[in-house]
């Protein structure tokens, strides 16, 4: 990532990021991937990230948890919501699946070539890159540098990055706070 609009340490994040993903065989850069690169930083952003207790190896957990999910249908109904009311959701699944055959995943999950370079930076990660430059500029700084690129991700609404913090009892707003009163 070669944009003036960040600082070198912001770069070497989004490099790790995509570090992280390649060894995961993802075929892009998600937010996960960033808020890895953030527990992992040998930076001071690291070190206030690793004191609150967002460490790698608690990311690259969680993240493999999130992923490993059976991924089927009904698999965010509520089964005691609907016990409550009469509807035995495995004799629904049961049924369908006798008269119809295996539900399949609500999506495949299906591995795309690994093409040479730059991995694409999901939807998500960029929303958090154009916050940090964001970000920067209300702070009146420029570049975007690996604080403000921190505070956004561990600050984002969506994605894996709020049940991996939730995971592992981390307070989103705390971290984020910390993260950009100390690492400047």
């Amino acid at each position: 990532m070669r944009n003036r609009q960040f600082a070198e340490d912001a770069r070497a994040l989004v490099r790790t990021a995509q570090e992280r993903a390649r060894t995961l065989g993802h075929p892009g850069i998600g937010s996960e991937h960033l808020l890895f690169a953030v527990a992992n930083a040998p930076t001071r952003v690291g070190e206030v990230a690793r004191e609150y207790g967002l460490t790698p190896d608690g990311v690259a957990t969680q993240t493999d948890r999130l992923l490993a999910r059976p991924r089927r249908a009904f698999d965010n109904v509520d089964a005691e919501a609907l016990a409550a009311i009469g509807i035995d959701l495995d004799a629904v699944r049961e049924a369908l699946e006798t008269n119809f055959g295996p539900i399949p995943p609500p999506w495949p999950r299906t591995r795309r070539p690994r093409l040479p370079g730059h991995l694409p930076i999901t939807g998500r990660a960029r929303s958090c890159l154009r916050a940090a430059v964001t970000e920067a500029g209300r702070r009146g700084v420029s570049p975007a540098g690996a604080s403000h690129l921190g505070a956004v991700v561990v600050g984002t609404s969506g994605g894996m990055v709020p049940p991996i913090l939730s995971a592992l009892g981390i307070s989103a707003p705390a971290l984020r706070t910390a993260l950009l009163e100390r690492t400047w």
